[in-house]
């Protein structure tokens, strides 16, 4: 009996098995609706990126900031972000370090074009936001693994050199102590480029307790550590001295305050590059404490002392002291500075900032030394990007930050000056470019005019890290047309539709004589800037390259129009 159950039951054995082998048909089994969910956002994520990389997606529409563009941006990289994985932030990664490019080869102004529309330093900035909000498994030593890549130590850029400077930006302002901890290193420890971008990364957020070691980075050997390192000071410090604000630091603070002030004010009189004095002392007014007011007049004192200053930087501390103090005092001379603090400095308070709503207090004998303001610079540069700018040359004096005997082209040394100039430059500074060649192109413009632009690290790094980058010199020189531009002919000229928040200084820099555009005449052109410059009284600096008896013209068109010029060598 019991064998010939067997043979059934073996068989049924067999079939079930069988069974359990077969695949299973698609859809069967329910998905896992989050994993779904999870898929779909990095998709549609990706397939955006996709869209960017090609030129396909633009954050300019009729030539302004598509706003509802930039919102849906930053709202789709929320919602990958919320998903808190290593793929996820990965993805966002991509957009945080991404640079786009045009098919085919580009001349300047088809690069410049490019990027004002794909605008790739606000994608760089929602990306580095959102992923400072991601704290999954995994995904901060991810990052921190970057900075040791074997790359990037490289001579040549690289992917691994792109990838840390992403990491750096991200980690600025990052909520985690071994990320903060992580970028303090950088600061020290990594290549030159990259421990300038670590330094700016630390000032984007800087808190007090970061002042002691950014005073260390005041003696680094490459300026450019040490203007970040003075913007991230005056950053720090400002919340906590401010008299303005009502502010009465405790002894600790004021330790810390005079110690950073010092080495400011040291690097104001001493240092050789015009940008990091520039940085200094924009670091130190920005406390707006009184401390700040004799340590610029030292600085004016040793800054009117220089030779060959084509930048003009006792004319910037002069301003920097007028905005401070409330004075209307004679340009040239440091004596009536000097003959104000003696007198007044004793007894020199600062008001407080009035509310909003709030009504001054009564004036008395000091209400012209109360209100500390700070003016900010309203610069425009006329730069010359013609096929001639390409060519080397060797310095012979110490007229430029770049040292005597170094040899490079003049694009690469003017591009170097002008970062350098950016970056020293205080937030709210008003800046513009337009770059020549045998076309004119406007970095920032509205009914194709150059508007003014608010510094702030939004700007910079699109000033930075892109328009700068962008520059390839090519064709002639179509001085006359750029000239027009900025100011405007006959027309309005630098002023905005708020007359009287137009720039007031012009800095022009070329190399050669005029070859196109609709005027060549050297003697014509200096006519028409007289002519238009006759009321505005905009001080127009001249800095030049090349053969003296080529731009002898635009040494007579600065001394005609208050301004400066100087020829390098």
């Amino acid at each position: 009996m019991f064998a010939a159950l067997r043979l059934p039951i073996a068989l049924l054995a067999f079939t079930l098995t069988a069974a359990a082998q077969q695949p299973k048909k698609p859809g069967k089994e329910p998905e896992d609706p989050e994993a779904a969910a999870r898929g779909a956002d990095i998709a549609a994520f990706r397939d955006w990126l996709k869209e960017y990389k090609t030129g396909a997606f633009r954050l300019l529409k009729e030539d302004k900031l598509d706003e509802a563009a930039l919102a849906s941006l930053d709202e789709r990289m929320a919602k990958v972000a919320k998903w808190n994985r290593i793929d996820v932030a990965k993805a966002l990664f991509e957009a945080a370090s991404i640079d786009p490019k045009p098919n085919g080869a580009s001349s300047s102004t088809a690069l410049i074009d490019f990027y004002r529309e794909l605008q790739p330093w606000r994608v760089h900035a929602l990306a580095c936001k959102h992923l400072r909000t991601m704290d999954g498994d995994g995904i901060l030593p991810w990052l921190l693994g970057m900075l040791s890549a074997p790359g990037i130590r490289a001579a040549t850029k690289n992917q691994d050199q792109q990838n840390a400077a992403a990491v750096l930006r991200v980690l600025g302002g990052h909520p985690k102590v071994e990320a903060q901890l992580e970028l303090m290193r950088a600061c020290r420890a990594m290549p030159t480029e990259l421990r300038v971008q670590a330094v700016n990364a630390m000032a984007k957020e800087p808190t007090i307790d970061l002042v002691p070691t950014l005073v260390e980075l005041l003696r680094d050997t490459e300026p450019n550590v040490r203007i970040a390192a003075c913007n991230a000071i005056g950053a720090a410090l400002q919340p906590h001295v401010d008299e303005t604000l009502g502010k009465q630091p405790d002894a600790a603070t004021i330790a810390i305050r005079d110690n950073a002030d010092g080495k400011l004010e040291e690097l104001l009189v001493r240092d050789t590059i015009w940008q990091v004095r520039s940085a200094a002392a924009y670091a130190l007014a920005i406390q707006k404490c009184k401390i700040a007011i004799p340590a610029i007049i030292r600085g004016l004192e040793a800054e009117l002392a220089r030779k060959k200053d084509p930048w003009a930087m006792d004319l910037r501390l002069h301003k920097l002291l007028e905005g401070l103090t409330g004075q209307n005092v004679t340009r040239g001379s440091v004596a009536p500075w000097k003959d104000f603090w003696a007198k007044e400095g004793p007894t020199f308070t600062v008001r407080p900032a009035t509310k909003p709503g709030e009504a001054k207090p009564k004036a008395d004998r000091y209400e012209k030394f109360f209100d500390l303001e700070i003016e900010s610079d309203r610069v425009l540069f006329v730069v010359d990007f013609s096929g001639s700018m390409q060519e080397p040359i060797t310095l012979q004096n110490a007229t430029t930050s770049a040292r005597p005997g170094q040899t490079m082209t003049k694009a690469a040394l003017v591009t170097a000056e002008l970062k350098k100039l950016i970056m020293s430059l205080p937030d709210g500074a008003l800046v513009n470019i337009v770059v020549f060649s045998d076309e004119v192109r406007i970095w920032r413009s509205e009914n194709n005019r150059p508007t003014l632009v608010k510094m702030n690290d939004e700007a910079r790094d699109d000033l930075l890290g892109t328009f700068l980058d962008s520059l390839r010199p090519a064709g002639p020189t179509n001085l006359h047309d750029a000239l027009e531009r900025a100011l405007d002919f006959g027309g309005r000229g630098l002023h905005d539709k708020y007359y009287a928040a137009g720039f007031d200084t012009l800095y022009v820099i070329s190399d050669g004589a005029p070859t196109a555009g609709a005027c060549t005449d050297k003697d014509e052109i200096r006519r028409r800037v007289r002519e238009t410059n006759n009321l505005r009284k905009i001080a127009i600096n001249c800095i030049t390259f090349g053969q003296q008896n080529d731009v002898e013209f635009l040494g007579k068109m600065a001394a005609e129009n208050g301004g400066r010029h100087i020829h390098v060598e």
